[in-house]
């Protein structure tokens, strides 16, 4: 395997055989699909958890890409056909002319005279027709393979085993080392924006001398590099303060958002559930709760209401037993129409299937080798076309703190801190201004925010986590999970009011606060399993 090969796979976004030839030129089938599965095949015991050479795998085991594989050599062949057919032309016209001045050169001028025999039309025809074929018996020594797939060529992986993952970072190091803060985070004397920037530092020094970082046991240090503090339960080493601080910082007052009829019809739904109730007969009660609506006065209540009622059908109905190995099954069987009816109003636009995120893309701008932007499993936007919120999904097979799943979750924190950066330079650096992110491993859904109160911190809090029902005693956790889901709705809603607001943005805050800065800069580091290293 060549390095052009591999970094082709780790690359592209969707390293299928065709593209892998076309990136490559390949000619003959047999000879480039063997490259391309060995290639993948090596890659594969280095990067196992990898769901993109996984996905890719299993679908080159199920045949999804012989007919692509089929086209593309058909067409390859008639345009290799066009050209061998001209050079076949010009060799022919070429040789004749060479071949009858060589004979000119071994007769007598006067062959009539001569006792060399004369060489007859025929004679000379046959010579032609056995100096092309020569000629072109070059175009076939390798003949084009059958339908059928050898098994790839065996391959040593032992220098590639050696090999370490390079991750690039974009960071913010040249200006971590020139701080002109004007605003830091500071509770009851503890000033956590300074303790967070020595940690930055440190981080820095640490991976000059020693580049290596690991999505599982290195994460804070990974997202600090750029600027990202995250803040869950557990309180960061780096940090000094208390652990009473801590949970002050980490305690997020949000009030309920679900009407208590939906709590109460969910508290029925599952009663019913656990009392074996044919589904039948739950069903109809489901259908006689919309009467309930005439309860509410408030029209986002009824929305929310409408909105539950669809959700909770789809999980009364939902087959348990199905495998949700799948991520794309999963995200269908699971999430879909959840999402979707959340997020169903005219303010928001929530996408699906891999689009490119405009804030990725923005941040990548200077990348001549990869200009394009990275892709969410999902994006909201809200209808100034703004992207306020990102998800990343992985299906129950992945373990909660996997590298990849941590490589996912790293991938998230920068969604959010570019698109902030987007907002900032769109609107000015506004109060309230914040993006969110969800990251949902399995059954867990975490949801984050991000705010950019004070200069050069991007605070990550986790604001929810949450399970979704895998059994039908688990049907009451719907209750949260709606909760938390119409709290961020509600969220993004008041984000929409600041940024479309004539409230004139802060202007005393500091450069370090990307009002905007420079690009960051891209910091190869390598990051490996906690295992390798």
């Amino acid at each position: 395997m060549t390095p052009q090969e591999h970094d082709f796979f780790i690359n592209n976004d969707n390293p299928t055989p065709v593209e892998f030839f076309k990136r490559f030129n390949c000619t003959s089938k047999q000879t480039a699909v063997s490259k391309w599965h060995t290639v993948l095949s090596t890659l594969l015991k280095v990067y196992e958890d990898d769901p993109k050479f996984v996905d890719i795998y299993q679908n080159y085991k199920k045949n999804k890409y012989k007919q692509a594989i089929k086209d593309y050599f058909k067409s390859s062949a008639s345009i290799l056909d066009e050209e061998k057919d001209s050079i076949d032309r010009a060799l022919t016209k070429k040789t004749g002319k060479a071949i009858r001045n060589r004979i000119d050169d071994l007769l007598p001028n006067d062959q009539e005279n001569s006792k060399k025999p004369r060489l007859t039309e025929s004679v000379n025809s046959s010579i032609l027709i056995s100096a092309d074929s020569k000629i072109n018996k070059v175009d076939h020594i390798t003949d084009l393979p059958n339908e059928r797939e050898d098994e790839p060529e065996q391959f040593d992986t032992r220098n590639l085993l050696t090999k370490k993952r390079f991750q690039v970072l974009h960071s913010w190091e040249n200006v971590i080392k020139e701080i002109d803060s004007k605003k830091d985070w500071i509770i009851d004397k503890y000033n956590l924006s300074i303790e967070f920037r020595n940690f930055q530092q440190s981080t820095i020094r640490e991976i000059e001398k020693n580049p290596f970082l690991s999505f599982k046991t290195d994460l804070h240090k990974i997202l600090c590099l750029s600027n990202i503090m995250l803040i869950e339960q557990t309180r960061p080493l780096y940090l000094t303060c208390v652990e009473t601080v801590w949970r002050q910082i980490c305690q997020r007052q949000v009030p309920p958002s679900l009407p208590d009829v939906v709590q109460n019809m969910i508290l029925e739904y599952s009663k019913l559930l656990n009392a074996f109730t044919p589904i039948a007969d739950i069903q109809k009660t489901w259908c006689r709760n919309f009467s309930k609506v005439n309860e509410l006065s408030n029209q986002d209540d009824i929305e929310k209401f409408c909105g539950s009622q669809i959700v909770l059908r789809k999980f009364l109905l939902l087959n348990l037993k199905t495998n949700n190995d799948n991520e794309d099954t999963f995200i269908h069987n699971m999430l879909h129409d959840l999402l979707k009816e959340i997020f169903r109003d005219p303010i928001f636009e929530l996408i699906w299937a891999n689009s490119e995120s405009a804030s990725s893309k923005s941040r990548r701008r200077n990348n001549k080798e990869n200009s394009r932007g990275k892709k969410p499993d999902f994006k909201l936007l809200v209808n100034t076309n703004d992207e306020i919120l990102f998800g990343e999904v992985k299906s129950p097979k992945y373990k909660n703190l996997s590298s990849l799943v941590c490589q996912d979750f790293v991938k998230l924190a920068n969604f959010q801190s570019g698109t902030l950066d987007e907002l900032v330079k769109k609107y000015g650096n506004r109060i309230g201004m914040a993006s969110f992110g969800v990251l949902i491993c399995g059954v867990q859904i975490r949801i984050y925010q991000m705010d950019l109160e004070y200069d050069g911190l991007y605070r990550m809090y986790l604001v929810a986590d949450v399970v979704l029902p895998t059994q039908k005693s688990q049907f009451i956790s719907l209750v949260p999970i709606l909760e938390a889901l119409y709290n961020v709705k509600d969220s993004v809603s008041k984000i929409l009011e600041v940024i479309t607001s004539e409230t004139s943005p802060i202007l005393s805050r500091s450069d370090y606060c990307r009002l905007p800065p420079p690009s960051p800069e891209p910091v190869q580091v390598t990051v490996v399993a906690s295992n390798e290293r």
